[in-house]
C-alpha cells in the first residue's frame, strides 16, 4: 500500500506541474522599439512564447500530388524577410504599425496555446479590403490549416481603427492577421495548453494499482 500511495503522489504530482503553465497576458503596441526594427523585438514577455513570421501558401495535396482542394499557411520568413514595426501617420496610438508591406502576417507559437481571448486594431488608413467576403481573422492548427469554427468576420475597407476581436480558441500553433492594411494595439490572453497526461505516469498509476493487488493477494493467500 506504501509503494501505491508514493507512486500515486509521483504521478498527481508531475500531473499537477503539467496543468499550471502560466498565463501571458499583454498589449503590444510596437511604440517601444525604433522605426524599421523587426516586429520579434517588440515581442516583450511574449517572446518567450511566440513570433512574428512572413507567410505563404502551399496547396493541400494527396499522395500522387494531385490538388485537394485544402491550403495550409507556412513560415517563409527565410524567403520573403522579417515582419516590421514602422512609424506611420495611420498608427492607431503612438507613433508605430506592426507591417508587413500589405502582406498577411503571422504570429506563430511555439508551442500550441489555448487562447482566452485576442484582439489587434486595423490602422487608421481606411484601406484594406471592402469585399463582403474575404477578411478573416485566423486561427491555425499545428498543421497551417485555419480552424475554420473559429474564424472571424470582417471587412477591412472603411473602418479605419477597426477592432478585431475572438474569444476563447484552444490549441493553436499561430494566428493569421489579413493582407492589405498594417496594425497597431495587439492585445493577447493565452496560456500553453497543457498535454495529455503522458503515457509513461499512466503506466506508473497502473503499476502501482497492480502491485496494491498482489501484496492483498500474498496478504491473504
Amino acid at each position: 500500500m506504501k509503494q501505491l500511495i508514493a507512486l500515486s503522489a509521483l504521478a498527481l504530482a508531475s500531473l499537477a506541474v503539467q496543468a499550471a503553465p502560466a498565463t501571458i497576458d499583454v498589449t503590444l503596441t510596437f511604440d517601444d522599439v525604433l522605426d524599421g526594427s523587426t516586429a520579434n523585438s517588440a515581442l516583450g514577455s511574449l517572446g518567450s512564447l511566440a513570433h512574428f513570421a512572413n507567410p505563404d501558401v502551399e496547396w493541400d495535396v494527396d499522395e500522387y500530388g494531385d490538388y485537394t482542394g485544402g491550403i495550409r499557411w507556412v513560415d517563409a520568413t527565410a524567403l520573403y524577410g522579417d515582419v516590421g514595426v514602422v512609424a506611420s501617420g495611420a498608427a492607431v496610438s503612438g507613433t508605430n504599425v506592426l507591417s508587413n508591406s500589405g502582406q498577411p502576417i503571422l504570429l506563430v507559437f511555439n508551442a500550441p496555446v489555448d487562447i482566452a481571448s485576442f484582439s489587434i486594431q486595423q490602422d487608421l488608413s481606411g484601406f484594406g479590403n471592402p469585399q463582403d467576403g474575404g477578411t478573416y481573422l485566423s486561427f491555425l492548427d499545428a498543421t497551417g490549416h485555419a480552424i475554420s469554427a473559429a474564424n472571424v468576420f470582417y471587412t477591412q475597407g472603411g473602418q479605419p481603427g477597426l477592432t478585431i476581436q475572438s474569444g476563447a480558441v484552444g490549441q493553436v500553433s499561430a494566428v493569421l492577421l489579413a493582407g492589405g492594411v498594417s496594425y497597431d494595439n495587439l492585445h493577447i490572453n493565452v496560456t500553453p495548453s497543457v498535454p495529455e497526461p503522458a503515457a509513461g505516469l499512466l503506466a506508473l498509476l497502473g503499476a502501482g494499482v497492480v502491485l496494491a493487488r498482489r501484496n492483498r493477494q500474498s496478504q491473504h493467500g
